[in-house]
């Protein structure tokens, strides 16, 4: 099982064949390219994970981090990053599998109904699906709380680092 940090979260990939630390600035230089967290690669598909943590401790604004989420401005930042992203590895020669995107959103004040509609924001922003396409650019694509990640992926593959073992 391949285990990443992010800060103060710590996401672990079971049955990954790889994951990529995809924003690692070694990894593209001097890119201008706007590229999500950490590419996980499994068999079947891809697994394009981008993290927003406005809750980990010491957060210096997260008042900030709530109107851009509300404006709209955080749905369009997350729609280029999965664009340049899917445009970096479609150059790289790694488009030969499904692609499933989340969004890892930790804030626990977050309403659940607000969620539901970034989501549905953001795939019509990226986006998903067109007439002129002969496939969907993803098989999925959500943004997920931390429970529901770890409801999605089990309990063990998503940790807050400050709070200790899980």
């Amino acid at each position: 099982m391949t285990t990443v940090q992010e800060f103060d979260l710590e996401l672990s990939f079971p049955g990954a064949q790889e994951v990529i630390h995809f924003d690692d600035s070694n990894y593209h230089a001097s890119s201008t390219v706007q590229r999500v967290d950490f590419i996980a690669e499994y068999e079947a598909h891809y697994l394009y994970v981008e993290i927003k943590d406005p809750d980990i401790p010491g957060a210096a604004n997260s008042a900030a981090f709530l109107e851009k989420l509300r404006s709209g401005k955080l749905v369009q930042s997350l729609a280029g990053k999965f664009r340049d992203t899917q445009f970096f590895r479609a150059a790289q020669g790694k488009n030969d599998r499904k692609v499933q995107y989340i969004v890892l959103l930790s804030m626990r004040s977050m309403e659940p109904a607000l969620l539901l509609t970034k989501q549905e924001e953001l795939q019509r922003a990226i986006p998903i699906r067109h007439a002129d396409w002969a496939d969907d650019c993803a098989a999925s694509c959500m943004i997920l709380n931390f429970e529901q990640w770890k409801k999605q992926f089990g309990e063990q593959s998503l940790r807050r680092i400050s709070e200790g073992a899980t």
